[in-house]
């Protein structure tokens, strides 16, 4: 895969395993990978910020049910398409 194309592979990642990134779930080699790839794509760094902020601001850092499965596969799509990933 080119540069370019790994490059969106990573921010596909990143969309898709949101939750398990931000939870630290992750196995250590993909953590590593996801958090180089969000130091060096300004998209995905922001990405992140604002998925963590969003978190925060609603209190519910620690209590997510507010994310329902509709929620977080409209917001999946939303980035898919605005990354251009489809």
């Amino acid at each position: 895969m080119n540069g370019k194309g790994r490059h969106m592979a990573l921010c596909k990642d990143i969309v898709e395993n949101i939750m398990d990134y931000i939870d630290a779930e992750l196995d250590d080699k993909t953590l590593e990978e996801l958090e180089k790839h969000a130091k060096d794509c300004p998209e995905c760094g922001a990405f992140i910020r604002t998925y963590k902020k969003m978190l925060e601001l609603t209190g519910k850092l620690r209590n997510r049910s507010f994310v329902t499965p509709e929620i977080r596969a409209r917001l999946k799509e939303f980035l898919r398409s605005s990354l251009n990933l489809n």
